[in-house]
């Protein structure tokens, strides 16, 4: 699933930065002011860790028991998996974890970085970023630098 000028022009997909005084800082790319955010990163101010969060189609939760989703194996949420992160020269393997997405009736991917990892500098220098999970890759336009030096400067 790769983006494209054209792809954002028409879902309307845009980058957004909130460093709010009180909470979490959050760089977005998505429609804003709703829950369609096809990758999105979080962090509490200079904590040096970044959570990253992506929409992939593909659903993992089969049915639910009680409030939680299963897999075909019966495992419950969230799922182990494998997440890569990929920014011009920069690339990281890391331990994630899935959960569904009723909004979207996907399966969303979590995972960790820390901003000293070489990704988040190569991040910080292009506004490149892709996440691979489960075979999916989310790719969006590059983000402005702007918006990822003043997120990533709150959270290191």
């Amino acid at each position: 699933c790769l983006s494209t000028a054209a792809d954002a022009q028409d879902t309307g997909h845009v980058w957004t930065v909130e460093t709010p005084k009180d909470g979490e800082a959050a760089l977005r790319f998505g429609t804003p002011n709703t829950d369609d955010q096809p990758l999105a990163l979080f962090c509490a101010r200079k904590s040096g860790q970044v959570k990253v969060l992506a929409d992939l189609a593909r659903q993992i939760g089969v049915r639910k028991i009680g409030e939680t989703w299963v897999d075909e194996a019966g495992v419950r949420e969230p799922w182990p998996m494998s997440v890569a992160l990929v920014s011009r020269g920069a690339s990281l393997s890391l331990r994630g974890q899935g959960s569904a997405n009723e909004i979207t009736h996907g399966t969303t991917a979590q995972a960790e970085f820390s901003t000293l990892a070489p990704f988040a500098a190569a991040f910080r220098k292009s506004g490149e970023i892709a996440l691979t999970a489960i075979g999916e890759t989310v790719q969006p336009l590059p983000a402005p630098k702007g918006q990822v030096r003043k997120f990533l400067g709150f959270c290191k």
